[in-house]
């Protein structure tokens, strides 16, 4: 979420003083470190966390095999650790997948990456390779395995999530076995291809890859019904579009990327995060404030294009902690869905800075994707991490899911084994897969336990 970056920060900030929020809060103030120490493992928000008995960086298969044959419990796999969901957390064994990471093989635009490479790496090394990812999302440090697990996307209406890219993938089962699966084993790779780690751990992945391209990026600023109706409106003529919507102020950030031949690199990005930072904080402790900084923030964002290499297009560096909510809902629905979601907002008063994020994903037959067999409208509901998520997500999600809205499986949600059935046409599908390759279900921890059992 490039919230700041083509902001006047000097027009800003003085507007921002003469208001007397400035003064009030000292950046010195709100930026100050809490100096708790992390436990053993926890996420990315801070949010999730854990102590497990084994904490294991397998340095290889063959002790990542020997790991997961001797390992008691309930086993479970981190990457980046980036998602907001239960997915990860166990007293028992837990795997890092940092270690296998790094191109394992290339065949023509086929390009076989170990399951614990971040995105980040393997789309700069793709790029400098010739090759680029059909699509990315805005923040690149997952890693690919868990990436997919959770059906990771950006944004476009004629594009798939990670998950759809996926062309093979190697998957070691809890008992230690590796099946190799492609297209051709039908729901056993469907299965794999989001799995949210329940059927075992994913140790590499194909991709079918795209000559490399470059892109221009156009950011600008429109009150917030002009850009539901534009983005409506246009939609399928942009390779990628998206916009940020700021219910409270009633005013959007809209952004769009098209692929182009000019091969002059914008400069490099600004910094945006430590202003994010203290502006979130503001909200937070005077939350009266929050409408004007939504509209002071829009006020201040120039019209802005900014051109490079896809990857670095994509990916945007994000360092202001948030929890998250995303559903996807179907296409045709997201616009009336979020107008009705950025009106409770509105009429309840509650107290949120950060905007939602609204994008467009193909639809795919991946068994467990939010866009399985639907395309869908992404809305990502976002919250300061330090500010109480509850009566925000609490407020929204009947909203979401009265649209039929399908949760991420890495982002927060209430939802259990009875409404996910109903909302997932394949999930007796992919249960039947589960029940197979983990019997004994070694892979569930409390968090899944509730998604499946």
């Amino acid at each position: 979420m490039a919230l700041l970056d083509s902001i006047d920060r000097r027009g800003f900030l003085k507007a921002l003083g003469s208001a007397g929020a400035v003064g009030a809060l000292a950046p010195e103030q709100l930026l100050a470190d809490g100096g708790q120490a992390a436990p053993a493992w926890q996420n990315w928000s801070g949010n999730q966390s854990a102590n497990p008995a084994n904490l294991v960086f397998a340095s290889s298969e063959a002790a990542l095999r020997e790991t997961v044959q001797n390992s008691t419990g309930t086993l479970r796999a981190f990457g980046g650790s980036h998602s907001f969901s239960g997915v990860v957390p166990t007293d028992d064994t837990l795997i890092s997948l940092e270690p296998l990471a790094g191109l394992r093989h290339q065949d023509g635009n086929l390009f076989t990456w170990g399951g614990g490479t971040r995105l980040a790496m393997a789309s700069s090394q793709a790029w400098n390779m010739g090759h680029s990812f059909t699509n990315e999302p805005d923040i690149n440090l997952q890693s690919l395995a868990g990436a997919i697990a959770t059906s990771t996307h950006g944004t476009g209406t004629g594009l798939q999530s990670l998950s759809g890219q996926v062309e093979g993938l190697t998957l070691m089962l809890p008992s230690g076995e590796s099946l190799r699966l492609t297209s051709d084993d039908g729901d056993h790779f469907l299965a794999a291809c989001c799995s949210i780690g329940a059927l075992g751990i994913v140790t590499d992945i194909t991709f079918r890859h795209e000559p490399a391209y470059r892109l221009k990026e156009h950011t600008w600023t429109l009150p917030l019904r002009e850009a539901m109706d534009f983005v409506e409106r246009e939609k399928d003529n942009f390779r990628h579009i998206e916009f940020f919507a700021f219910p409270l102020g009633e005013q959007a950030i809209v952004k769009t990327m098209e692929i182009t031949d000019d091969p002059q690199d914008s400069p490099p990005r600004e910094d945006d995060n430590e202003l994010l930072e203290m502006v979130s904080k503001l909200a937070m402790h005077a939350g009266w404030l929050t409408p004007t900084l939504q509209k002071l923030v829009t006020l201040f964002v120039e019209d802005n294009t900014y051109t490079a290499p896809s990857h670095k297009v994509f990916a945007n560096r994000r360092t202001v902690r948030f929890n998250e909510m995303e559903y996807t809902v179907p296409a045709e629905d997201g616009i009336a869905c979020l107008e009705e979601v950025c009106d409770t907002i509105r009429n309840q008063d509650i107290n949120v800075f950060f905007p939602i994020e609204f994008r467009y994903v193909a639809a795919d037959d991946r068994l467990l994707s939010m866009y399985h067999e639907r395309a869908g409208a992404s809305l990502s509901i976002h919250q300061y991490f330090e500010q109480d998520h509850q009566p925000l997500f609490s407020a929204v999600e009947p909203i979401l899911r009265r649209y039929a809205g399908r949760p991420h499986w890495g982002k927060l949600h209430s939802l259990g084994h009875a409404e996910l059935a109903e909302l997932y046409p394949a999930f007796e599908r992919f249960q039947a897969v589960r029940r197979e390759l983990d019997p004994q279900g070694k892979m569930l921890n409390e968090h899944l336990g509730k998604l499946f059992v």
